[in-house]
């Protein structure tokens, strides 16, 4: 069989020619790869592995969220091994540490989170837990595969000081965290008043230093909206809350979005972050990950789910943002997204594809492509305008 072959058995057409690492890491991010699949890639390794640039993979994988699911499969599949049993992978143990640490850090997380949803029910809160915590524990299982960092929390606004009196309770404080972070320091008022004003969907977010080695620092992130006040969306919170559903979470009795809203909610972030400049400034514009969450989503959705999504997504004014998601999903994972939903909501057009910043009032096309700045780590120095929001940037 010839490197071709085995070429050939990982490529991803949508996304063009990618080079070899890139497509090793796309095949393997799967939280389930079929005996037919794992065949595929432990055939690309042993052709290609002594020719892989190992050092980029490990940098991706970080970079795109999704080392310690890759790690998993490495290892849980022997796929660095060749049938006589000698390597085809460098640094065995960096992808064993990635799994096993991050297991432990998710389980430092979720019993931290565990009283704070304690002290939300407690207090007779109206919330939904977000994102993050519902797709480790509820869509990934495995609470190793997806790296776990805030706790989202949908609130109403009136709720908001509620909310603070039960997490300062616990010892959270609304900051940054300290240089030695053993502290958390209160923002200046230039930063308070930007995010009162200019970003009335969110407030700042709640800090509590760990003071682990595996967990820096805990972070409630409440929000009172699952839209950005500048997309002219404005969806009443309490329609949102009143159709979330309940949930075990940390095995706690909780809340959280229903089926439908999370897909939407997962749709509108991963949209909102694409094109928004403070997270291109971070490098966390693109990931594969969001894009893995998405389609697992999808994956779990009743044809009268995919339904309700489809009115849902009319009926909330959000259509942009779905299919802005979606199609880029379809490009990353072919033919995990129902052909359906892209049909129902396409075509997509380069105004949408290609234009980012408009958030920020400040609107501008990429000259790359969406392949090119998927694996481009220095993307980020390509927008001419720069994000004027002051801030906590990446605290988890």
């Amino acid at each position: 069989m010839s490197d071709t072959t085995a070429d050939d058995a990982l490529v991803h057409g949508r996304l063009g020619d990618l080079p070899p690492e890139a497509r090793l890491l796309l095949a393997l991010a799967r939280p389930r790869l079929a005996p037919a699949e794992q065949e595929r890639i432990h055939r690309f390794l042993t052709l290609n592995g002594r020719d892989l640039d190992w050092g980029l993979l490990l940098d991706q994988a970080g970079r795109h969220g999704i080392l310690p699911l890759i790690g998993r499969n490495l290892l849980a599949h022997r796929l660095v091994h060749a049938a006589d049993g000698r390597t085809l992978a460098p640094y065995r143990w960096i992808y064993a540490y990635a799994y096993e640490g991050n297991r432990r850090r998710n389980h430092a997380l979720a019993d931290e989170y565990a009283k704070v949803i304690r002290g939300l029910n407690a207090a007779g809160l109206d919330y939904a837990i977000r994102k993050g915590p519902v797709l480790t524990e509820g869509v990934y299982v495995d609470v190793g595969l997806r790296r776990m960092g805030d706790l989202d929390v949908l609130l109403e606004p009136t709720a908001l000081p509620e909310f603070a009196s039960a997490v300062e309770a616990l010892g959270y404080r609304q900051g940054h965290l300290s240089r030695n972070a053993e502290q958390v320091v209160p923002f200046d008022r230039r930063t308070q008043l930007a995010w009162k004003v200019g970003l009335p969907n969110s407030t700042l977010p709640y800090l509590k230093p760990a003071q682990r080695d595996d967990v820096e620092v805990f972070v409630l992130d409440p929000c009172f909206n699952l839209f950005q006040p500048a997309s002219g969306i404005r969806v009443d919170p309490a329609e949102i809350l009143a159709g979330s559903v309940d949930a075990v979470l940390f095995g706690e009795v909780s809340r959280r979005l229903d089926p439908v809203d999370q897909v939407i909610d997962v749709c509108v972030q991963l949209h909102t972050e694409a094109t928004t400049l403070m997270y291109i400034e971070l490098g966390k514009d693109l990931t594969i990950l969001k894009f893995l969450d998405l389609v697992e989503l999808l994956h779990r959705m009743s044809d009268q789910q995919s339904a309700e999504l489809v009115k849902r997504v009319r009926r909330y004014g959000c259509k942009e943002s779905v299919l802005y998601s979606l199609h880029h999903a379809d490009q990353v994972f072919p033919d995990r997204v129902p052909p359906g939903l892209l049909t129902e909501f396409g075509p997509a057009g380069p105004d949408l594809l290609e234009v980012y910043g408009v958030l920020d009032g400040k609107p501008d096309r990429w000259e790359q492509s969406f392949a090119a700045r998927l694996f481009d780590s220095r993307r980020f120095r390509m927008p001419k305008a720069r994000s004027t929001v002051p801030g906590p940037r990446a605290v988890v």
